[in-house]
């Protein structure tokens, strides 16, 4: 099942998408909803961020071929397996939703990278679970991009502004609630060129790792996003490109960038 969150005229709700229209339900998504039978085109809705969760999440380096890459980028001479996951807080007012813009701050370095990305999306209060346990607290899964401004990333003690300036984390189009997560494809296309290309199964730590592994001193809560980690080699962001993540079977998240104005 695919379920969006949109908004039209005003309202803002959840529904579930049917072709190219979107049914909005009532109640709760992450316990009791049905279907209110209002059916609006997809065209007509604006989509925003699928949920708006309290905390988002990205697992430190997963991926053992984005290493040597995220080890030159912050001055790391000997880059290492980690041996757990390395979690940390992106910060809450980056999170956007599909078609609004990337925001390239107008002091950064010009090394704005995206990092196309799968998200987690967690479906009930998730304190102290075991990795075998973890999986029945994801609700679903959905595409993300954990936009990084390089030397912001280099040059601060903790990821504030490089990864948690404003628009730095759009995700969706939506959640995806039947998939395997470590079964997903992560395309990442630039003006229509693929730029970048992953498979979940490659992740060092799996999504139910993860998870366990925060949810062992902090409480996730409905809502709140754990990004997959990032994959392989990326290139800087310009004003006026469209970067694309696509997640075959979940969906396409698109924005555009656009240079903040001085």
């Amino acid at each position: 099942m695919k379920i969006a969150r949109f908004q039209s005229n005003g309202h803002i709700a959840h529904g579930v998408v049917e072709g190219d229209e979107v049914v909005e339900i009532e109640g709760d998504i992450f316990s009791d909803f049905k279907a209110s039978g209002e059916r609006r085109k997809l065209a007509d809705v604006k989509l925003l961020a699928p949920t708006d969760p309290k905390e988002i999440w990205g697992p430190g380096l997963n991926f053992a071929n984005h290493l040597e890459f995220a080890a030159g980028v912050l001055g790391d001479e000997d880059p290492h397996v980690p041996e757990h996951p390395e979690p940390w807080i992106k910060a809450r007012n980056s999170l956007t939703g599909t078609g609004e813009n990337i925001i390239l701050p107008h002091d950064t370095s010009g090394e704005v990278h995206y990092e196309g990305e799968a998200v987690a999306i967690i479906g009930k209060p998730c304190r102290r679970v075991s990795p075998q346990e973890a999986g029945g607290y994801i609700f679903g899964y959905s595409c993300g991009n954990d936009v990084s401004e390089r030397a912001w990333q280099k040059d601060d003690w903790t990821f504030w502004r490089a990864k948690g300036a404003d628009t730095f984390a759009p995700v969706g189009p939506w959640i995806e609630t039947d998939i395997n997560p470590q079964a997903l494809e992560m395309i990442v296309r630039l003006n229509g060129e693929e730029v970048q290309h992953g498979y979940t199964e490659e992740m060092l730590f799996t999504f139910a790792e993860i998870v366990s592994y925060i949810s062992q001193q902090i409480t996730l809560q409905p809502g709140d996003m754990v990004f997959s980690g990032s994959t392989g080699v990326t290139v800087a962001l310009k004003d006026g490109d469209l970067v694309e993540v696509e997640i075959p079977g979940i969906g396409v998240l698109s924005n555009p960038v656009v240079l903040e104005k001085a």
